[in-house]
């Protein structure tokens, strides 16, 4: 991601916290955001996303079960992860849903 690129991820962030007529955290709760790893919560106000992350547990050699770690990330680990530029575009999809623009 470039530096124009970042900055402008980083408005649109801002931007989407601003509408108060959708819940993006709601909405994308659970929305998988790349291979595994989905959202679980968004917090406009200090700029952090949780991602939940499987990680499975073994007994012995097979696996037992799973469950989701959620992981903090502001947006400069988000965008160094690759994820933020992602996150925009499913805040967009979501708010084309419920405007239709």
């Amino acid at each position: 991601m470039t530096a124009v690129e970042y900055g402008l991820a980083y408005i649109g962030f801002e931007g989407f916290g601003k509408i108060k007529d959708i819940d993006f955290a709601d909405e994308l709760w659970g929305q998988e955001i790349y291979d595994g790893i989905t959202i679980q919560g968004i917090d406009f106000e200090d700029g952090l996303v949780y991602l939940g992350i499987l990680v499975e547990f073994g007994c012995g050699e097979e696996c037992c079960g799973s469950y989701r770690e959620n992981v903090e990330y502001n947006l400069d680990q988000l965008a160094s992860k690759g994820h933020l530029g992602k996150l925009i575009g499913m805040m967009d999809d979501v708010l084309t849903a419920k405007t239709g623009i």
